[in-house]
């Protein structure tokens, strides 16, 4: 270490001391440039206007003691780099443990003090000093990178959480108050990351995240929790106008697309809002709540955020549940096939059948309709559908193979399983190895499959009708139809809605001129109908006065497993022959 123009401050009250201290420096050293202060407050006024190397300090001043002293020294940012010396009469070993504590660098007895252990004092102490800052600023680059995101520097997740609870602490003191926690994503990031690249989506992160710092007012807590999630919190608010206030500001930072590498990306964020104390009093209990409502954001067509409500984590939590038991279901093998049988009316003669899938073991749930929408989300529909189709086709094989029936059994397809490219081939596949004629087969799509008019889904539903795959328009009639889809799209057959065939008995129903209107159009397109939901005799009559001839539904015949279903055809067969 260089000696050069070491500035000391001594600051003694005793004057025979201070002079002593000096003249052992400067007599042999003259390197060192020495000021003397009587007093702690004549002292603060040099430090203010002077820069020191070190400070050698009496404990025992007027009106203040070392402790304190060191204490106010190492609050003053401009003596980060002076080392603190302190001296004393005094030799207890707590008093000289606690002036290190508190920040000096070493503890000289005045009764030691000569003219080589005072500069080797003063030297071991700046080395001691350097040390001490070197280690200081590992620590805090070692921190930063514990509490910060490598990608866009805003804090993690870990420091997120310790704030939040210290946060919430402090709440407990002011309980007018409400803290937000908003949780958000990307919409369709991983979209972007397949189509650009992941480069592109680490700089769309890089630019979402500064774009959300510069309207942010410098108080909230942001942080970035992975991927493309991040959370803010929000204290200090009175009303939940407040914390939509906050909402707006964050929605608007994503009205204008971002440049990125020359592209322009369009992005939308899903928010979910929890808020203490209304929602819970944990950061855990607040994320959770927040993570359930940007789950209902996601899902919502309507709005891109949504604040937490009570019942939401019950809904959240069957879901869960439904999803869990699901997964379970598939590795035991537990699905069961089900055959609600089709009926020509002019004949009685069972033509074909609608395959439904049953969960028997299901514990949450054994509804379809709730379990399925929920394979979807969670990914699962694929695994399923697969099921679905092997064990259907190897049934079909079974049931032409013996009395070459004239027959054809109906499949429920999802929109998932239409986006897969794969799809059609796997399908091919399985009809040729069963040896099963694409003609016995029958594929049910809803029309949410056909909203997007999306180009992979319309381009499998024309290879499987090229297969000879009769396709049929499910649900006809619930709100989604649209005309234009039986022009674009390969349609065989469309199935009217129960919830219309269930209102044709009523006395000058709409219903009823909407069914006879829709079966005139129809029969003109070359496409069949088949009345959904039939449980009267009053509904079937009607349906054939209208021109229906196909009808599945309660009246007829309910759903039944596989070995019914073979009983049943044999004895329609028998009846009809005889």
């Amino acid at each position: 270490m260089k000696t050069d123009n070491i500035k000391v401050l001594v600051v003694d009250d005793d004057v025979i001391e201070r002079k002593s201290i000096k003249r052992e420096l400067t007599l042999k050293y003259s390197e060192y440039q020495v000021m003397e202060a009587s007093t702690a407050e004549e002292a603060f006024v040099y430090i203010k206007n002077m820069s020191f190397d070190v400070i050698i300090i009496d404990y025992h001043m007027p009106q203040i003691n070392g402790i304190e002293a060191i204490i106010n020294l190492r609050t003053m940012a401009h003596l980060k780099h002076t080392a603190i010396v302190m001296i004393s009469n005094n030799n207890d070993e707590q008093l000289m443990l606690d002036c290190i504590n508190a920040g000096a660098q070493d503890f000289l007895l005045k009764s030691d003090v000569t003219e080589n252990q005072l500069a080797r004092t003063i030297l071991q102490s700046r080395k001691r000093h350097e040390l001490e800052l070197q280690l200081q600023d590992s620590y805090q680059q070692v921190k930063h990178l514990a509490e910060r995101d490598k990608l866009t520097g805003l804090h993690n997740r870990y420091y997120f959480d310790e704030a939040l609870t210290r946060m919430l602490a402090y709440q407990k003191r002011t309980p007018d108050e409400l803290i937000a926690v908003i949780l958000f994503d990307l919409d369709k990031f991983k979209h972007i990351n397949d189509t650009f690249g992941h480069e592109v989506g680490d700089k769309l992160l890089v630019a979402a995240s500064q774009r959300i710092l510069k309207i942010l007012r410098g108080d909230e807590l942001f942080a970035r929790f992975g991927g493309d999630e991040f959370v803010l919190a929000c204290a200090h608010l009175k009303t939940i106008r407040q914390i939509k206030g906050v909402i707006r500001r964050l929605t608007k930072a994503f009205t204008t697309p971002f440049s990125v590498d020359g592209h322009y990306l369009y992005c939308t964020s899903s928010i979910g809002v929890a808020i203490s104390p209304i929602n819970g009093y944990t950061g855990e209990e607040l994320l959770k709540m927040a993570d359930i409502a940007m789950y209902r954001a996601k899902k919502s067509s309507q709005k891109r955020y949504c604040l937490f409500e009570d019942n939401m984590q019950e809904a959240f939590l069957r879901k869960y549940k439904i999803e869990s038991e699901l997964r379970q279901a598939i590795k035991k093998n537990e699905f069961r096939m089900n055959y609600q049988p089709i009926v020509d009316v002019n004949t009685n003669k069972i033509i074909g059948a609608e395959s439904l899938i049953r969960w028997p073991n299901g514990k949450t749930s054994k509804s379809p309709g709730e379990f399925i929408p929920i394979a979807e989300e969670a990914g699962l529909i694929q695994v399923i559908g697969k099921w679905v189709l092997q064990e259907v086709i190897s049934y079909i094989s079974n049931l032409l193979g013996e009395k070459k029936r004239d027959l054809y059994i109906s499949i429920n397809v999802s929109p998932c399983q239409l986006s897969d490219k794969r799809f059609t081939a796997f399908v091919e596949s399985l009809l040729k190895s069963y040896k099963v004629p694409a003609s016995s087969i029958v594929f049910e799509i809803t029309e949410t499959a056909l909203l997007n008019e999306d180009a992979t889904t319309l381009e499998a539903l024309t290879s499987l009708h090229e297969l000879g795959i009769r396709i049929a328009l499910d649900d006809f009639g619930t709100g989604f139809s649209s005309i234009s889809h039986l022009l674009i799209c390969p349609i065989n057959i469309v199935k009217v809605d129960k919830s219309i065939i269930q209102h044709i008995t009523q006395a000058y129903s709409n219903h009823r001129s909407m069914l006879e209107g829709l079966a005139y159009m129809l029969n003109k397109l070359d496409i069949r109908i088949i009345a959904e939901g039939v449980e009267t005799k009053q509904q079937a009559k009607l349906c054939m006065e209208t021109g229906i001839e196909l009808i599945q539904g309660y009246f007829y015949y309910k759903p039944v497993n596989e070995d019914d279903l073979y009983l049943l055809l044999d004895k329609v067969e028998e009846k009809t022959v005889n």
